[in-house]
């Protein structure tokens, strides 16, 4: 079976950046989706498909430095820059056409920087966010809600993806248990010096290490823009998660359910994952949001809480297969 891989899309950033990317189109698109990612464009065929089944284009974005972009990668650095200047480039290219930035984890950092660039001359041109699992930035990756260093996740992620143009395989259990060994005894910092990374790998490695915390309220206060955050019980972000949802400025919806990072997909228990289809997944909360928007999406009886409150809230009870879907303080 052929794989419809999207045209190529090129943007040229501020400073002479081409960022590539591809673009999946449909017939009589009433709205323009964009991801931007640092995990290879074109493996995202399938959520590029399911925007364009709504009647959204999508745009699946390379960013600085990965898989097609050029420049030099270094994660959490320009992605407000970056966005920017593709929604700019979008704007030019689809005129009339609303905007919905979507992403998870670093693409929904990705997303909210892309709206914080648009609202610096005036109002935000972006019609909806829609935030997975954000990592906010780089203090979150690295240090859990109560401070403690998140060694092994971090290890493994920059080994994979933190240091070179593309992802590297991970590695191997024991090689990992044996870094993180190593950072315990002698410092994260210190003992990266003896991993065989390069200067550039090991400055950004301290750089996370020296990060402080987003002040979500402060950084995007001014967006104004409406936010759909889905997390996961199980997430080592939940608690970020619900930190951005509570401190946005303009009307949000936190949504979640019994999962981790990787959301349902990751759901390994089958019955579990029978109970959460059952309950409709994660669309019965997005095309909804998206319909009480204004946008293209499928309305539904519970969306009229939306319009009740500022904050409101869906949970997903798998044991009755149901969604509760309220109100919050804000």
């Amino acid at each position: 079976m052929t794989v419809e891989p999207g045209r190529e899309h090129l943007c040229r950033g501020r400073d002479g950046t081409v960022l590539r990317g591809r673009l999946w189109e449909c017939a009589n698109p009433e709205g323009v989706v964009v991801v931007r990612t640092p995990y290879d464009a074109g493996r995202h065929v399938s959520t590029a498909r399911s925007w364009n089944a709504r009647g959204y284009h999508c745009l699946v974005q390379d960013v600085r430095g990965r898989y097609g972009s050029a420049g030099a990668w270094s994660p959490y650095t320009h992605e407000e820059d970056d966005g920017g200047d593709t929604l700019a480039h979008l704007l030019d290219e689809y005129e009339g056409l609303p905007l919905v930035l979507f992403g998870a984890s670093y693409a929904a950092h990705t997303a909210l920087e892309a709206a914080r660039a648009a609202t610096r001359d005036g109002a935000c041109p972006v019609a909806a966010i829609i935030a997975l699992v954000p990592a906010l930035g780089l203090a979150e990756t690295a240090w859990d809600p109560g401070g403690s260093p998140q060694i092994l996740h971090r290890i493994g992620w920059w080994h994979e993806h933190g240091r070179h143009r593309r992802s590297r395989p991970p590695l191997s259990p024991a090689e990992l248990d044996r870094r993180v060994a190593q950072a315990r005894s002698r410092g994260v910092v210190e003992a990266a010096g003896n991993w065989g990374w390069s200067p550039s790998a090991l400055t950004g490695w301290r750089r996370l290490w020296s990060a402080d915390r987003v002040d979500t309220a402060a950084r995007y206060g001014r967006v104004g823009v409406p936010l759909l955050v889905v997390s996961g019980d199980d997430d080592f972000f939940h608690e970020d998660a619900r930190r951005l949802a509570r401190g946005w400025s303009a009307p949000s919806h936190f949504a979640s359910g019994p999962w981790g990072h990787r959301l349902a997909g990751g759901v390994t228990d089958r019955a579990l994952r029978a109970r959460i289809s059952a309950a409709g997944g994660l669309t019965h909360v997005i095309d909804p949001w998206l319909a009480a928007q204004g946008l293209p999406g499928s309305p539904a009886e519970w969306t009229g809480i939306l319009t009740s409150a500022p904050r409101t809230r869906s949970t997903l009870d798998s044991a009755s297969e149901t969604w509760r879907h309220e109100r919050t303080s804000p």
